[in-house]
């Protein structure tokens, strides 16, 4: 996906998929993509495929404040939850009165409000019911010297259950730890009735200040884990559990979970420090393994088919490169994209890759080309938007995409799947690419 490298932009990719992959200007090249030829040779028939023990089948995603589900999206706003059915699309405030205003305390719409909330809050329906999670913290602070403080916060969730206009809402559960962000692409994961997410149970941080109070030195340990909270019972399990984990970079780790043929992918990462963990989790039976650690040269996770994990690195970002998880293989490039400033970043629909190889941006000239690879980097199909668009995820038989509007501004769209190639003509619109400015009122 289109991102210059002479003109980068800094946003975060961890935020938001598209802020690495669409900062680019102007036009590519029109070049295709090189698949790499090897000796090596693989038949995915004799191989253990991912998914055979597994039971998760995803339903639900939370992206950007957004949690898309096959039935509706809630949108949790800045202060409040919207929902909207997928046709039409029009949010509203999940609230039990048509006449209130939601900007009382009292209204059914409202986060849960405390003077220990984070911000963090976020929400879903399930079962005909409206679930909540939120998140807060207990902070203790304690002086270890006149120039030495530790602050140490301990994380918790509550879980609250409603009908689905937000009425009769109440507690169900309490658990130690909490989601790392719900701003985050790919912040949490909804399989099976299962909510799988990310983050801190536990945080200490040092910092030494001189003798007119100014920081000189910073120090952090976290407790964290990823988190399975079954939503027929409200149990939780805890998987990757780590304690007092030194942060080299004072902006910590990322959490982002996904779910491929079956199996639960937790990407644990903090690109500042330039280090990562990935996991891969049976849902069947409960086994959790490392499958990739970097304590440098961080790559980008891709995605995976079968036991197939797909990724590039920093300093190869026109390159995709593939590890066979099954075979134990060492990874090894598949295909590199010859375009000037592309990355290798797939879209994986159904067994394909599909990856951005020309593109233009010019004010009045958006377009997108997309070359559909098989798993081996085989060139299948090519497809050719005239709007500049990238895709995000699929839940249901839906495509979640976000496409350019002007200026750098990107909406959030939807397409079924089977419309992939008519997706110009036949996308809806969702809102804007942050679910939290739905929430437009002011209190």
């Amino acid at each position: 996906m289109g991102n210059r490298k002479t003109r980068k932009h800094g946003v975060s990719f961890a935020a938001l998929l598209l802020t690495l992959l669409l900062t680019g200007t102007g036009c590519g090249d029109g070049r295709q993509a090189d698949p790499v030829h090897t000796s090596q040779s693989e038949d995915p028939a004799h191989a253990p495929q991912a998914g055979e023990t597994g039971t998760a089948a995803k339903t639900g995603d939370l992206s950007s404040w957004y949690f898309f589900e096959e039935d509706g999206i809630v949108a949790n706003g800045e202060e409040r939850f919207l929902y909207s059915d997928w046709e039409p699309v029009e949010f509203d405030y999940i609230c039990m009165d048509p006449t209130c205003s939601h900007l009382d305390e009292g209204c059914s719409a409202r986060m849960v409000e405390d003077e220990k909330s984070m911000r963090k809050d976020f929400g879903l329906i399930y079962q005909d019911r409206l679930i909540l999670l939120h998140a807060y913290a207990e902070l203790t602070t304690n002086d270890l010297s006149e120039t030495v403080e530790e602050w140490s916060s301990v994380y918790q969730t509550d879980v609250y259950e409603a009908d689905p206009d937000g009425s009769n809402r109440r507690k169900v559960a309490t658990f130690p730890g909490s989601i790392d962000s719900s701003f985050m692409t790919y912040a949490a994961v909804l399989a099976d009735g299962k909510l799988w997410f990310g983050g801190p149970s536990k945080e200490l941080k040092r910092i030494e200040c001189d003798a007119q109070g100014m920081w000189q030195t910073f120090e952090l340990w976290i407790n964290d884990a990823i988190y399975c909270l079954d939503l027929n019972d409200y149990t939780v399990e805890t998987f990757a559990a780590t304690e007092d984990k030194e942060v080299k970079e004072e902006e910590g780790y990322q959490y982002q979970l996904y779910e491929f043929d079956g199996m639960i992918y937790g990407i644990i990462s903090n690109f500042q420090g330039d280090s990562a963990i990935w996991y891969r989790i049976d849902p069947g039976t409960g086994v959790c393994e490392e499958i990739l650690r970097f304590d440098s040269n961080v790559a980008r996770f891709g995605g995976a088919i079968g036991d197939k994990v797909y990724y590039f690195y920093e300093d190869a970002q026109e390159t995709l490169y593939v590890r066979d998880l099954a075979e134990g293989a060492e990874e090894r490039e598949i295909l590199t994209i010859t375009a000037e400033g592309m990355l290798a970043m797939p879209f994986v629909l159904d067994g394909r890759l599909l990856l951005i190889t020309d593109y233009c941006v010019e004010e009045g000239n958006h377009m997108a080309e997309y070359t559909v690879f098989d798993p081996e980097g085989k060139v299948l199909d090519t497809i050719r938007y005239d709007d500049y668009i990238n895709f995000l995820d699929v839940v249901g038989d839906k495509i979640i995409f976000y496409k350019l509007e002007s200026d750098f501004e990107y909406d959030t769209w939807w397409v079924k799947k089977e419309d992939l190639k008519d997706l110009s003509q036949k996308g809806v619109r969702i809102g804007p690419i942050n679910g939290v400015t739905l929430d437009t009122l002011e209190d």
